[in-house]
This record gives structure tokens, sequence and C-alpha cells, in this order.
């Protein structure tokens, strides 16, 4: 399920509601829409995630003490509900066809050129000046942390070599230092490797937002 059919779905159901509540409803759900696909997720899995519109409507119902039966009826080949309101409860009249209500889509925002030069030449001068050397100095760190983490968790090759080679107790000495070595590459590996996902994480996020600058999109 599309975003588009998830918020026509989520205005069925919402039909007990007067215009201005839908409004404001299915307004919030598209905002959340767009900042989830802002950050790379599909029209898919955030519908997924937010879960069925029916269920989302019988709960926004049950907050105007609004009652969802579980009859059906059909019109016009969908699935529509038949609510049932307390008496105590007005609610506004609305239109019978689904979609009288148009939805605020996304715009994007109209920059003059003067405006789309500057974001365009900050953008690239911060991310030259800056963020390159930044982001290069950080991942040539964590490379050299993942090469002496292996290095370490190898060790013990090394050592068992020596110990092969002649004993002694220098070999011993290099041996039991070669295990102690290999503990702590273990140890560096389970805090690299949260730290290089969350790394990858943030690094995707900010060439999402280069990319949404350069674009016009912000």
């Amino acid at each position: 399920m599309n975003k588009e059919h998830f918020l026509i779905e989520l205005k069925i159901y919402l039909k007990p509601l007067t215009a201005q509540q839908q409004v404001f409803i299915l307004n919030k759900y598209e905002a959340i829409f767009e900042e989830r696909l802002a950050v790379g997720e599909t029209e898919e899995e955030i519908a997924k995630s937010l879960g069925k519109p029916r269920g989302i409507a019988e709960e926004i119902l049950q907050e105007f003490d609004i009652t969802v039966p579980e009859k059906k009826l059909e019109r016009d080949g969908w699935q529509e509900i038949e609510p049932v309101a307390n008496k105590d409860y007005y609610y506004e009249e609305v239109p019978e066809h689904p979609y009288e209500q148009t939805y605020h889509s996304y715009e994007r925002p109209q920059h003059n050129g003067f405006t789309r030069f500057c974001q365009i030449a900050g953008v690239l001068s911060f991310n030259f000046l800056l963020m390159f050397w930044l982001i290069f100095a950080f991942v040539m760190v964590l490379f050299s942390c993942w090469l002496v983490a292996v290095v370490f968790l190898l060790s013990p090759v090394l050592g068992g070599i020596s110990v092969s080679a002649g004993f002694n107790d220098g070999t011993m000495f290099q041996l039991f230092l070669s295990i102690f070595l290999s503990g702590a590459g273990v140890i560096g590996l389970l805090i690299l490797t949260p730290l290089t996902k969350f790394f990858g994480k943030v690094f995707k996020r900010y060439l999402q937002w280069n990319i949404r600058v350069l674009r016009g999109e912000i």
C-alpha cells in the first residue's frame, strides 16, 4: 500500500468526523510520510509500519465516542464502514464521495537564482573545506583501528609459530602476550562494529541532506 492508498482508505474510515478534523488528521499522517521518505524509507515500508488505516481510524473514532461495527458496506468497489455514533455526539455531514477533499501534497520550495547559487556554493564549500577532511580523517582512524584489531586477533598465530620454532622463556612470553593481544582484538572488534554501523548511518543521512539541498528541496 502506497501513501495515496493509505490516506484515501484512512479518509473513508474517518468519515464520521467533521471535514476540519479529517483534514487535520490526514495532514498529520501525510507529514509522517514526507519526513520518513526524506530519510530513505519507501511508501510501502512506512504504510506497513503505521498499521492498517482501519485500526488507526478506530482508535481515533473511539476518542470521539464513536464505535465501528464489524458490518461493512460495499460501495463502488470500496469496503466502507458504517459508524454508530453516540446520541450525544454531533458530527457534521460530509459529502458521499471520499475524494472531495484535496490533500496538501509536498511542494518543492521556490528559490530564486541567487539563493540557489548561494545554497549550492555554500554546501560545496562547506564540504570541501571542512566536512571532507573530517570524514576522511575519521575514516582513516576507523580503518587503522580495524587493522590493529585484526592484527591483535591474529597474534596468537605468530606466537604459535615462535613456540614451534624454539621453546624458551622468550617464546613463552611472546605466546602469552599474543593471547592477551588477541583478547584485546576481540574487544576492539566488538566496539568497532556498532561504531562503524553508526557512522555509516550518519554519513548516509548527511549525504541525503546534501542531495536534497542541491536539488532545491530544502
